[in-house]
């Protein structure tokens, strides 16, 4: 029993061990290609995980992750909703998280994506999953990635946040459970869930206040959604 349990606690350490570490202090032969490690171009377009958000397609995802993405188009209660391709679990580096990248594509596409759907299903609380035709599916190979999610597997402290990514800009709290870390000149939004699942959210730093800041003024206001 005892050596099952010094087993345990190893895995458990090299799993957590680069969430205590900044991208300067990684071990030799370490994969670099990590959440923080976010890349600004001469023209101001980052780059994460070897994507650039406003630029890379799904194609280029699936030709550096696999082809096993899930393509569906996903809505809330009345909504449109939105096309996004889901890779359930990855490993960057030794850490484990869910990627999702959401696809550009405009509400009449996704609105007719809905009516050639060949399967409807309801997702966690009131989503509802759309399955792609394949002919819609076959067309989303093409499509922008407009942002980046990733959902870490490990829980994220203010003081990890700030050790890995730098200070934020600003933090902002929505409702009692939310609270946002922002960072707009690397386009990113980590969000930290009290009672669910925390994420990173990247998107292009040019549309940072479009898909970010200005619909957390929204939903952050008295009487917001």
């Amino acid at each position: 029993m005892k050596t099952v349990l010094i087993v345990f606690a190893l895995v458990v350490l090299a799993l957590a061990l680069p969430l205590f570490m900044t991208p300067a202090t990684l071990p030799e032969g370490l994969d670099r290609n990590l959440p923080w490690q976010i890349t600004i171009d001469a023209s101001g377009n980052s780059e994460v995980f070897g994507l650039t958000p406003g630029q890379s397609r799904l194609a280029d995802a699936k030709a550096l992750f696999g082809g096993d993405f899930d393509v569906a188009v996903i809505a809330a209660s009345e909504q449109v909703g939105a096309l996004e391709a889901d890779c359930a679990q990855r490993s960057f580096g030794p850490l484990l998280g869910r990627l999702i990248l959401t696809l550009e594509a405009s509400q009449e596409e996704i609105v007719a994506m809905r009516g050639r759907a060949l399967r409807r299903e309801y997702r966690e609380g009131s989503n509802k999953k759309f399955t792609l035709h394949p002919d819609d599916r076959a067309r989303a190979e093409d499509a922008v990635i407009r942002a980046i999610s990733l959902i870490p597997n490990a829980r994220l402290e203010e003081e990890t946040i700030t050790r890995l990514f730098g200070a934020a800009a600003e933090t902002l709290p929505e409702g009692e459970r939310l609270t946002h870390y922002l960072y707009p000149d690397k386009g990113l939004d980590i969000v930290i869930d009290k009672k669910g699942r925390d994420i990173l959210q990247y998107v292009a730093p040019g549309d940072f206040a479009k898909r970010i800041r200005a619909p957390l003024e929204t939903t952050s206001a008295p009487g917001g959604a």
